[in-house]
């Protein structure tokens, strides 16, 4: 590797001041003989300084409500989630079926087992009725932080 390319390798730590003195003090005796060099570490002086200068503005509490609430947003969340509860209810549906049509299982592990998934099931949907009837008349859902 010819001194240029490790010099401009190292020109980005060198104007952060993260080099040794030893290198540092390469760099800058190659800066002051190789025209080229200095060419390039001026160019991305000056990139860095432009870059420092821009402003990024903070947005307001009202654009970020904007954004979440926007349509893109929601539809986003509504499709990861129903792709996440789609995925899950397919796994839990073969579960069960490998569960049932497999010959090394018990009649009693099975009935057990559910059991356990019929009880499940009857809690969600009671809590699931439940949310959707006092949905309509939850005075706190519009209420934001």
């Amino acid at each position: 590797m010819n001194a240029c390319n490790v010099v401009q390798e190292k020109l980005s730590a060198y104007l952060d001041g993260e080099l040794t003195q030893q290198e540092g003090q390469k760099v800058d005796v190659h800066l002051r003989d190789c025209d080229r060099c200095r060419s390039v570490f001026e160019d991305f002086r000056r990139l860095r300084a432009d870059i420092k200068d821009l402003e990024y503005p903070e947005p307001s509490e009202a654009e970020w409500s904007n954004v979440m609430a926007g349509f893109t947003f929601k539809a986003t969340r509504g499709l990861g989630w129903l792709l996440w509860a789609g995925g899950a209810v397919v796994l839990v549906i073969y579960g069960i079926y490998a569960f049932a049509t497999d010959p090394a299982v018990k009649a009693f592990e099975r009935v057990a087992v559910l059991a356990i998934i019929l009880g499940v099931v009857l809690v969600f949907l009671t809590v699931l009725a439940e949310r959707l009837k006092s949905y309509g008349h939850d005075k706190y859902k519009d209420v934001e932080k």
